[in-house]
């Protein structure tokens, strides 16, 4: 048996693009968290005084905040694609024009941060 065939065992129907979309936003979650993890750890390291410590920390902060902020959009964008669904999907012109213009409104709010310097 395949591995699509194996996930969609037990189910009705195929994942959505939106549920998809919600899963990624849940693994963005979690590698935030593994970011502050990180970054409390770099924090007790400075504390004791091992160098660029510190700015490891400001790192780790900056990225955890950066991929919460990329879950909460990859979530809205989940939203916007059931809503275009639920209002009549891609065939229905107006609904389409919609999601197209939440979806661009999305994009500018994505992170711009290289975490670089």
């Amino acid at each position: 048996m395949s591995e699509t065939s194996d996930a969609l065992s037990g189910q009705d129907t195929p994942p959505s693009f939106a549920d998809d979309l919600r899963r990624r936003s849940a693994a963005f979650r979690v590698c935030a968290g593994t970011q502050d993890r990180a970054a409390a750890l770099f924090a007790g390291l400075a504390e004791r005084g091992l160098p660029e410590m510190a700015e490891m920390r400001n790192r780790s902060e900056r990225a955890a905040r950066m991929l919460e902020q990329t879950a909460s959009v990859i979530a809205a964008q989940a939203m916007a694609y059931d809503d275009m669904i639920a209002a009549g999907g891609p065939d229905d012109s107006r609904a389409y024009v919609e999601y197209e213009a939440t979806t661009r409104r999305l994009i500018a709010l994505m992170p711009a941060d290289t975490l670089i310097g």
